[in-house]
């Protein structure tokens, strides 16, 4: 019996023996000859290749083809040389694709860099096979015989020529590999990838070194890489590539690296159920992807070239200094002096003052007081503890006092509102003749002689006529018919100026604690950039991008230079004119109440515009694009505000209230670009239409409408009494802007909301830019109409403003980037530099912005200055 079993067991190890045993075949075969072989478990081949003639001088490509086998039982070939080895199989499965087909090539002899040889080492090698040999093994672990073609060849094209193009067709499964020397001394070159298809490829930069990456996980980990469709490019160095570098091209095996990912398909769960069993044949017979596309390497710019576009651009602003400072000393020439002098009424002489406070004094209700928290058109201006206890004190309703007109030089002209003492305001158009002119307290001109304030409303003024005037109804919240400068001005000076500087301070407050984060955020980027190599975590024009240093743009950031000197050069020109005001002060009563802090803080906004800017642009991408686009926020809101503050000194909104509606759109724009979703949209289309429409009534009521249920009902008795007071509007101007406005808002809320694009702060950034602009031209449009002439270098500012604004905008939209879509695609909009080599379209947007918003800056700054000796009781407000 023992033996029985012995005798089994030894037959059953006889049988295993005989099925494990493998044939070991050994052949000899050429160069670029396809060899075809059939191949099982039983068989295994050693295939030597010689090289002859010139063969050895090139790498050597691999290629294999199979018609049989699975990923479970792979035929496997490895490539045995002197230098190493590398092993692949067949077929293989490359993401979602099945492949029966590869491509490899071998890295050449002298990538490998090793110690020095062995002196047996060494005589071995010199009695070895002669350079570019090697070997192929080729078994297979799956028992039927499946049919291998092979082809072993010299890879003759893969240098690249300096200023060159090269064309080559890459498959799926067939990556391709080039090689470039630097020459001479250069220091480094542009590689740039152009192609006529979307298929979507992957560019890989691998140093001079073996083995070379060529599956997409030996990519990923290993090199210097980036997406590419149509278009792509970036700049290489001798210091990082001393012995040259690998360009690798490799097909991705679907478009959803290079493209936005497709939604999913209605019948996801029909196609899950029914054709799960038919994946594996899907992929099986899937066709490879071939793309064509050429590479080329050209110059890149020399260290001459970087200070030349360096230095043009920083010797154009510094032009704005030198010409700045002629015109300041050409002032001391009489004949300039006169078309630049100030046309202003200078306040009196100490003497003459306090004479003039002393009537003032007489003619009014004694006593002083500190304004009430309600004592404001706007119920946003009682935060503040200024002390106004040197203003004028109020008259109580009860008492009508008549202010007697104290003669001036300004001649007194019969009233020309019907009923009223007042110019015809903005209802009645255009009005060049003079008004009465009040007591000198700062006070709105008499109704019909006849002047009422209410006690506790501070410079509210109440349009009770005298009887001889009534009007047909109840003016909404007591306004009145007409407006003017002096009725919203009634605040002193240092408290307004107070204000203004306050826009100052809290800017440069929130500046440096938003500034601070933003560059440690930004400069993370870019150390993730330079230590990870891939070029797609940063959106650069990779056509027009210029290293300096760790810098990898340096190009786009240095162009925001001119926001920064332009920025300061306002803000110079705001002291100087403050400074001026302080030596001669201007008469309290004439010209348009000055806000000098708000101006700086304009000037201000643009300097960190700048700052921010340019950290944006060290690694442009969309987590971070609101570095870029936050300070544009406030530079369009504080111009709006400075234009209103303009007619309505006493009314305008707060320092804090201002940057608290910024900090919302801020908050808006981070939840827009990282959310967004129809959810986000309905919302923010809800919250725009209803916050403009109540910044509407606030603005058409000077401040006293509020959403609360007195002002409701206010406005309530108002439309009540329409049918017997006309429907004729009370401010007809302004209802006619806040209608353009309100149409043009409510048509970006409504585009908004039927894209849903992904760029929000860019949306939002077109919403602020349209308003200021309508905001600009209403402005600018009722000077004219109520007869106000803007002095002549008014003008000129505002004609450099739009000739600088006009190519500007150009250059913006025509980009050379897109961070809302992957990086391929903003690849496609990558385009060469445009100007001295150096700068693309968004360089010369930031660039010609910065002159722009100089020019309007000093637009704004200057175009009331034909009123400087003008009345406040002649000047309207709009």
């Amino acid at each position: 019996m023992r033996v029985c079993v012995c005798a089994l067991v030894l037959a059953a190890l006889l049988g295993a023996r005989a099925q494990t045993s493998v044939t070991v075949i050994r052949k000899q075969l050429q160069f670029e000859v396809v060899n075809k072989l059939e191949v099982n478990a039983s068989v295994e081949y050693i295939l030597d290749f010689v090289p002859s003639g010139d063969q050895g001088l090139w790498p050597s490509r691999v290629w294999m083809r199979t018609d049989g086998g699975d990923t479970a039982h792979p035929l496997l070939v490895t490539a045995r040389r002197r230098i190493g080895a590398t092993t692949w199989q067949l077929p293989y499965l490359s993401g979602s694709t099945l492949l029966f087909e590869q491509e490899r090539t071998l890295c050449p002899e002298d990538s490998v860099q090793g110690e020095a040889l062995r002196p047996d080492c060494e005589e071995a090698d010199a009695a070895g096979s002669p350079r570019g040999a090697l070997a192929l093994h080729v078994g297979a672990s799956c028992a039927a015989t499946a049919l291998l073609e092979l082809l072993v060849a010299p890879d003759r094209d893969w240098r690249l020529t300096f200023d060159q193009r090269v064309p080559l067709q890459i498959v799926q499964g067939g990556p391709r590999v080039h090689y470039y020397k630097f020459e001479g001394e250069q220091t480094s070159v542009r590689l740039v990838v152009e192609s006529d298809d979307d298929v979507c490829a992957t560019i890989a930069i691998q140093n001079y070194t073996c083995p070379i990456a060529q599956t997409l996980d030996l990519i990923e980990a290993s090199t210097v890489r980036m997406t590419v469709l149509r278009s792509g490019g970036t700049q290489l160095s001798r210091s990082a590539y001393p012995r040259g570098f690998y360009v690798i091209s490799l097909v991705r095996d679907s478009p959803a690296a290079c493209r936005e990912p497709a939604p999913d398909a209605d019948d996801w769960l029909w196609e899950a159920a029914v054709l799960a069993a038919s994946e594996h044949s899907r992929l099986a017979h899937r066709h490879s992807t071939t793309k064509t596309l050429t590479l080329h390497i050209k110059p890149a710019l020399s260290r001459a070239q970087y200070f030349v576009g360096a230095g043009v651009s920083l010797a154009l602003f510094v032009l704005f200094y030198v010409v700045f400072g002629a015109l300041v000393l050409a002032q001391r020439l009489p004949r300039w002096r006169a078309l630049v002098g100030p046309r202003a009424v200078l306040a009196p002489k100490p003497d003459e003052a306090a004479r003039s406070e002393l009537e003032s004094t007489m003619s009014t209700t004694p006593g002083r007081r500190r304004r009430g928290s309600d004592a404001t058109f706007d119920s946003s201006d009682n935060s503040d503890t200024d002390d106004e206890d040197a203003e004028e004190p109020p008259v109580r309703r009860a008492t009508a006092t008549t202010l007697a007109a104290t003669p001036t030089a300004t001649p007194t002209a019969t009233p020309t509102g019907p009923g009223s003492g007042l110019p015809a305001g903005p209802d009645a158009g255009p009005d060049t003749t003079p008004a009465p002119v009040s007591n000198g307290a700062g006070g709105p001109p008499p109704q019909n002689g006849v002047y009422f304030v209410d006690a506790n409303a501070g410079p509210e003024i109440t349009s009770a006529p005298a009887p001889a005037a009534a009007e047909p109804a109840p003016r909404p919240f007591g306004l009145p018919a007409r407006l003017h400068v002096a009725a919203l001005s009634r605040r002193h000076a240092r408290v307004l100026h107070a204000r203004s500087d306050r826009y100052l301070y809290t800017l440069y407050t929130v500046g440096l604690f938003y500034a601070l984060p933003v560059v440690q955020f930004v400069a993370a980027f870019q150390l993730v950039l330079n230590v990870s190599g891939s070029l797609d975590i940063c959106y650069y024009n990779f056509l027009c991008a210029h290293p300096a240093g760790s810098i990898s743009d340096f190009n786009h950031v240095y162009s925001n230079i001119g926001y920064l000197l332009l920025g300061a050069l306002f803000m110079l020109q705001v002291r100087r004119r403050k400074m001026r005001r302080k030596r001669k002060p201007r008469h309290e009563e004439y010209g348009i109440p000055a806000h000098y802090g708000l101006l700086s803080s304009l000037g201000a906004a643009m300097m960190m515009v700048a700052l921010l800017s340019a950290t944006y642009h060290i690694c442009p991408n969309g987590l971070n694009f609101q570095f870029d686009t936050s300070f544009m926020y406030v530079l369009s809101v504080l111009s709006m505000v400075k234009i209103y503050q303009s007619r309505h000194p006493d009314i305008n909104a707060r320092a804090h209230a201002t940057f608290g509606v910024l900090a919302v759109l801020i908050m808006l724009v981070v939840w827009g670009v990282l959310g967004g979703g129809p959810l986000f949209w309905s919302m923010f289309t809800v919250l725009h239409v209803f916050t403009f429409l109540m910044l509407s009534l606030r603005i058409y009521y000077v401040g006293q409408f509020r959403f609360e249920k007195e002002s409701l009902q206010v406005a309530a008795r108002g439309l009540r009494s329409l049918p017997q007071a006309g429907v004729r509007p009370l401010y007809t101007a302004r209802l006619v802007m806040l209608l353009i406005a309100n149409a043009v808002n409510w048509g970006f809320a409504l585009y908004g909301l039927f894209t849903q694009s992904a760029d929000f702060a860019s949306h939002l950034l077109s919403v602020l830019l349209c308003n200021t602009l309508l905001h600009m031209v209403f402005y600018l449009s009722m000077k004219l109409l109520h007869g106000e002439r803007l002095r002549w270098y008014a003008w000129g500012y505002l004609a450099a403003a739009a000739a600088a604004w006009a190519p500007a905008l150009y250059f913006f939209q025509s980009g050379s980037s897109d961070w809302s879509s992957t990086p391929a695609l903003s690849r496609q909009r990558n385009h060469e530099c445009r100007v001295l080599q150096f700068y693309d379209s968004h360089d010369l947007w930031h660039m010609l912005s910065a002159v722009a918003l100089y020019f309007s800056f000093g637009a704004m700054l200057t175009w009331d200055d034909g009123l400087s000796a003008v009345k406040r009781t002649e000047i309207a407000v709009f």
